[in-house]
């Protein structure tokens, strides 16, 4: 009896001093990628057994205490942060497997797009110059789903039942009042807290706008205190209340306009303080994960005898992991069932609906909702998507609640190019969208300029059936006028006074392949005209120019896709194209001299087929070095056209930079030949970049040309040809600066260079 009740109170008294133990709490404050520091100090604390009862957090302090309150361990939020997936999240690209390239229509050269709404005009303007915010929420709306969607699903909304009881602030500078999170979803709780003005786009919780909780207090001490109540408090500071603002700081000014004062101090009978200065550390730098990681390590580590005697209680760290492993299994997988949408009309829903499953009752599972995702952000008719989930015990299902925000229905566009080579342009584009039960569109676009001009009308129509389809028709009228092309050096160079005029209409339909390309199957007819002179001795006052007429019918097959970075000088991606077209058509010769004495005139039915296979990959060799490859191969069973002039102005074209695809030169043209280069990359940063360029060209049967100006084949590989160019890049989100210099080595002495501003993009030709 006596052993029975000592039994008894001890295990009283082991209850009692369980309950009565110390609580502890952590609080981090926020400051970009300094916060990183944060996990050195939790790995510090778990190796010694000191326990993390709950935990405070603002803006990045918020994202590593989330962490940690929904179980992951100090390795997993390292694997996480050094993962491509968190840099995607932060940069806003997206992996290559999800670009959804059939959706994509052909680029424009535009540096401003405003869209505006024909139901009414004058009610809203949205022009789209620079972005919204410095990093595109496109990935950060899924991957904050992703994250925490299973862990509010298991906490059932209450952040006091997560693993480790959390809280985080947020900022409604309307009211000019913090915003505390306590419950909901915890995925925008976190989002909130860290959406930096500028830096990140801000979400709308109950109907406010919530931005970074840095603004009105930076280190929530005072929520630990009043939400939690713990026996002794762990800070860790890695940030300071804004200096005097410099001239010329604008992000230092933009903190002083903004951020309220913050108290970053713990009374030394409350707890522990652990603050670090950092000078050369920028909002962005993750990359620094192991530096910042290990100052806060070695600093928790030379304080961890003071920590260690002002917190008596342990925590054993392989119970702790055993507990984390249980909370993790016992999160509810994701299995999507319902689907619910605002911001759309009924016919809008059933389209975006079909993306995800074909049926209602249909279970999808996260990769589903990723591609599905990614295919309607790709569809020009949908301008954001902000997914939710809420989570259905009773059938372990979620339901998918999509916040889609529609386009306007008319877009209007302006852009072109300023070059020194004569390569002037304008450009005015507008698209009129309409998205119901499928989706349509209805473009008119316009350039003007020096050597190019073109007018192209298209209508396009997708279908989302079983297997998406699309159907596109173009119109196009375009003239290439190589005679007003202008060289800062051209010594030696041997002026043309040629022009290529085309008129098609064309329809192509296209199917998805894989989800990075497309499969397109095109028919139309065309008419063709070169104009050129024959020989380099002109009389101007009396001689007219050649004409080559050309009626031509076809079709086309072709494997396409696009995952480059850029319009034009890409760092990173891959361009591929795999193409079969098979023609027939009548050539018609008019001589300058006598163009209506139909005596000299010369017509020729032929048929022919052509294949062409283009690649341009780029490799991130080093963080700031990247590797461009470039090849090109392209067989034509043409015959020659009547002269050798008018076979050349026809035959393939190697082109490869921006410069060559302005540049008339017979040295590059075959109709059967391989071309390949590299392009090293050195990248000083997102923006500025220089690469050279060195690319050789080998006909197999190189075109010559006899005495009477007849064509006729050369030699197998009997010439080679090379180029190379050096550029000097500024890539920026309107447009592209780039300065330039190239050597040609047919004809002699062909050295080239120039500057050129915005994008330099040319309409679709009818054979390629």
């Amino acid at each position: 009896m006596k052993r029975t009740i000592l039994l008894l109170l001890c295990s009283l008294l082991t209850l009692t001093s369980t309950i009565q133990a110390q609580k502890v709490g952590l609080v981090l404050s926020g400051g970009g990628a300094k916060g990183l520091t944060h996990i050195g100090i939790i790995r510090a604390l778990e190796e010694n057994n000191i326990p993390i009862d709950y935990i405070t957090g603002t803006s990045m302090g918020a994202i590593i205490g989330s962490l940690y309150a929904m179980g992951y361990s100090p390795d997993d939020m390292e694997k996480l942060l050094k993962s491509e997936d968190f840099k995607r999240w932060y940069s806003g690209d997206i992996e290559e497997k999800y670009i959804y390239y059939f959706k994509k229509n052909p680029s424009t050269p535009e540096f401003i797009n405003i869209r505006v709404s024909l139901k009414n005009p004058l009610h809203k303007v949205k022009t789209q110059f620079l972005p919204s915010s410095v990093v595109n929420p496109l990935q950060m709306n899924l991957a904050f789903v992703q994250l925490f969607g299973q862990a509010t699903a298991a906490c059932q909304n209450d952040f006091d039942k997560l693993f480790v009881p959390f809280r985080c602030v947020a900022s409604d500078v309307y009211n000019k009042r913090p915003i505390i999170f306590n419950s909901g979803d915890l995925g925008d709780a976190v989002r909130a807290s860290m959406s930096f003005p500028a830096m990140f786009k801000p979400i709308e919780i109950d109907s406010i706008l919530a931005y970074d909780g840095g603004i009105y207090n930076n280190f929530p001490v005072d929520i630990m205190m009043e939400d939690f109540h713990p026996d002794i408090l762990i800070g860790s500071v890695v940030s300071s209340n804004p200096g005097k603002p410099k001239e010329g700081d604008i992000m230092g000014q933009l903190e002083n306009m903004i951020m309220q004062k913050t108290n970053y101090e713990i009374p030394d009978s409350m707890g522990i303080l652990m603050t670090f200065k950092y000078t050369d550390v920028n909002l962005m730098d993750f990359d620094r994960y192991d530096e910042l990681h290990d100052n806060g390590y070695n600093r928790a580590i030379e304080l961890m005898d003071s920590i260690k005697s002002r917190i008596s209680r342990r925590s054993n760290h392989r119970l702790l992991e055993m507990r984390r492993i249980a909370y993790k299994k016992a999160l509810p997988e994701f299995r999507f069932k319902k689907i619910t949408i605002q911001g759309a009309n009924d016919q809008q829903k059933r389209y975006i609906r079909k993306e995800f499953h074909s049926h209602d009752n249909d279970i999808f599972d996260f990769e589903d909702l990723r591609r599905g995702y990614f295919r309607l952000m790709s569809d020009n008719m949908i301008s954001e998507i902000i997914p939710h989930v809420i989570y259905n015990p009773l059938d372990e299902t979620y339901t998918l609640d999509l916040k889609v925000k529609m386009e306007d229905d008319l877009s209007l566009r302006v852009g072109g190019n300023v070059g020194s080579n004569g390569a002037n342009q304008v450009y005015i584009g507008a698209t009129y969208h309409s998205l119901n039960n499928y989706a349509k569109e209805f473009s008119v676009d316009g350039q003007l300029g020096q050597i190019y001009n073109n007018l192209q009308i298209s209508g396009r129509i997708d279908l989302p059936t079983s297997l998406p389809t699309s159907y596109r028709l173009v119109a196009s009228l375009s003239s290439f006028d190589y005679l007003k092309q202008e060289k800062l050096f051209n010594k030696g160079n041997t002026p043309t006074f040629n022009q290529q005029n085309e008129k098609y209409v064309k329809l192509f339909v296209s199917l998805p392949f894989l989800s990075r390309q497309k499969a397109e199957f095109g028919i139309g007819i065309a008419r063709l005209e070169d104009q050129y002179f024959q020989t380099n001795v002109i009389d101007f006052e009396n001689d007219k120019r050649d004409a080559s007429n050309y009626t031509i019918f076809g079709g086309s097959v072709a494997l396409d896709g696009n995952t480059l970075n850029s319009k034009q000088f890409a760092t990173s991606g891959r361009r591929e194209r795999l193409s079969a077209h098979i023609y027939t058509g009548k050539e018609t010769f008019y001589v300058g001299a006598n163009p209506n004495e139909t005596q000299n005139d010369y017509k020729y039915i032929q048929s022919w087929l052509q294949l062409c296979y283009e690649l341009e990959r780029y490799y991130q060799l080093k963080p700031n070095i990247a590797l461009g490859t470039y090849l090109k191969a392209f067989y034509s069973s043409r015959n020659f056209s009547n002269n050798y002039r008018a076979t050349m102005m026809q035959a393939g074209e190697f082109a490869p930079t921006a410069h060559s695809k302005i540049t008339y030169n017979e040295a590059f043209r075959a109709n059967q030949f391989i071309g390949a280069g590299i392009t090293p990359i050195y990248q000083l940063n997102s923006v500025f970049h220089i690469r050279a360029g060195l690319y050789g060209f080998a006909p197999i049967f190189p075109i010559l040309e006899d005495n009477s100006h007849k064509a006729y084949y050369g030699k197998l590989f009997s010439r080679i040809e090379y180029f190379g160019e050096l550029s000097m890049v500024i890539r920026l989100p309107f447009g592209s600066i780039s300065g330039y210099v190239n050597y040609y080595s047919s004809p002699r002495r062909n050295w080239n260079a120039g500057l050129s501003l915005g994008w330099q993009l040319f309409g679709n030709r009818f054979m390629e």
